[in-house]
């Protein structure tokens, strides 16, 4: 009973962050989007800008994904999510597309500009609200207009008093005995500082430094690099303003273990300044993977979450979360078979898959254990959402990017499940669940529906739903392969 509850709260608790706008006031609401040239001679100001209305005061941050032909500039709205309907589509002649993802920090929109931009060349700021005027708080989004335009150029020199930063540089460095390769980040400062990291898998790999008590100064704020140990490097201010943050993005998510981060005191004798150095191992993808279109031959094991003495969630008319899992794994199992793909499901009865007095780990690590032996393409865990607000519903996708290929299994499965399901769409987030990290292979978790939804449980107790929806997954596998062996495998 211990490990039921306690796995429950597991899974349960850690998607809490994932709500909706129903499940929690502490959240605000983007209430809506506008966009238009804002142009001040005076100023020498020539932006598209962006407003995003919010319902009270939040924090937001901006910055370049870069890759292609042109840029990507990702806005995260903190503490937010869009307000029920509300679109955050965008086109105009800066923005081609844009998308948005609700996680854990808030509400990521991604912007694909039609053409490359620097960290100089865009702006992200709040306004406060002015009930007097009629005007919400709203978070502002200004893009140049002519990025690569001379006087652009000319406005981003900081003028910076006090400590700062002196410059970074960096060199990978490969062992003569393993073959084992790192990059080393060094960062000189003007005087001693305190410096810290953390991981963050929201919304990309991305490893985060903060350094108090020293601003950024003059040196250059962004960085490329053409290695497979880290995609990109920028430094802005720290939060709220206060000394500097570093932010690495990775191919790859690391662990802990993958990194380290020290200072070194200042040398006057050798010339050399108070230093913050980060070394970054290079993270290799467990299994060097080549796919080939369709179904056929594909090893693929199905996780019907839950089981045996762990109910997982129960809905107010009674059913149980493993059943209705178990239920729509075994069809999913059925089609993949038909359509020639060997499945492999990590319980096929209503049991534990270790064990009835298995502790949370030792369960979890039984079901990717199966996956990571028999070499599978794939894995799909299936489960059962469930909230404290009965009026919630919906489908979501889990990934957490340990391949390439994560994010694409989980966006091709979210897609289909929704045509086939017809119910809100509760996106594609990213999460640190145990199933989807510790499996070698890409990996997504399902969240069908809600069984604390009234309609939702009857949905997912339904023969004809669980079916639809085991379709759902099987079209998504069929459109993730196709794509995957587009990108890196073979047509």
């Amino acid at each position: 009973m211990r490990r039921t509850v306690m796995w429950f709260l597991l899974l349960w608790c850690l998607s809490i962050p994932q709500v909706s706008l129903a499940e929690s006031a502490a959240k605000a609401e983007i209430t809506g989007i506008r966009s238009g040239p804002f142009v001040d001679k005076g100023l020498g100001t020539n932006v598209m800008r962006y407003v995003f209305d919010v319902s009270r005061p939040v924090t937001a941050e901006g910055f370049v994904v870069v890759g292609g032909a042109s840029s990507r500039l990702s806005v995260v709205i903190k503490d937010a999510v869009p307000a029920e309907g509300l679109g955050l589509e965008v086109e105009d002649e800066v923005v081609s597309r844009a998308s948005s993802a609700v996680n854990s920090v808030g509400t990521q929109v991604m912007l694909e500009l039609k053409q490359k931009i620097s960290m100089n060349d865009f702006k992200v700021f709040t306004l406060p609200g002015n009930p007097q005027a009629n005007k919400v708080f709203r978070v502002v989004v200004d893009i140049n207009r002519n990025p690569n335009s001379a006087a652009l150029d000319k406005q981003v020199e900081p003028v910076v008093q006090g400590p700062q930063l002196l410059q970074m540089r960096s060199y990978t460095h490969v062992d003569a005995v393993t073959g084992a390769s790192k990059i080393r980040m060094v960062l000189d400062s003007s005087v001693p500082v305190v410096a810290s990291a953390s991981l963050s898998s929201t919304p990309l790999p991305r490893l985060l430094v903060d350094v108090k008590g020293a601003a950024p100064g003059k040196i250059d704020r962004e960085y490329e690099f053409d290695s497979k140990i880290i995609d990109r490097a920028a430094i802005i201010p720290g939060p709220g303003g206060a000394g500097s943050r570093l932010i690495v993005d990775l191919p790859l998510m690391l662990e802990s273990g993958d990194y380290k981060l020290f200072t070194l005191p200042a040398d006057p004798k050798a010339d050399k300044p108070f230093r913050v150095v980060l070394d970054i191992d290079k993270k290799l993808p467990p299994v060097q993977f080549t796919f080939t279109p369709g179904l056929a031959n594909k090893v693929i094991v199905i996780d019907p979450g839950h089981g045996g003495s762990d109910p997982g969630a129960i809905g107010l008319g009674g059913l149980q979360e493993k059943t209705a899992n178990l239920a729509v794994a075994m069809q999913t199992k059925a089609l993949l078979q038909k359509a020639g793909a060997k499945v492999l499901l990590t319980r096929e009865t209503d049991i534990d898959v270790y064990g009835p007095d298995a502790s949370d780990v030792e369960e979890l690590k039984s079901r990717t254990t199966i996956a990571n032996n028999q070499k599978a393409d794939v894995f799909i865990s299936i489960h059962s959402n469930s909230s404290v607000n009965r009026d919630v519903s919906g489908t979501s996708t889990y990934f957490y990017q340990k391949t390439p290929y994560d994010v694409m299994l989980a966006q091709s499965i979210q897609q289909s499940l929704l045509q086939a399901g017809g119910l809100a769409d509760r996106r594609v987030n990213s999460a640190n669940f145990y199933v989807i990290k510790r499996t070698m292979m890409p990996a997504a978790l399902i969240e069908l529906a809600f069984l604390s939804n009234k309609n939702d449980e009857k949905l997912l107790g339904s023969p004809q739903f669980q079916q639809q929806m085991a379709q759902g997954i099987v079209r998504g596998l069929d459109k993730f392969f196709a794509q995957a062996s587009k990108q890196g495998g073979e047509e």
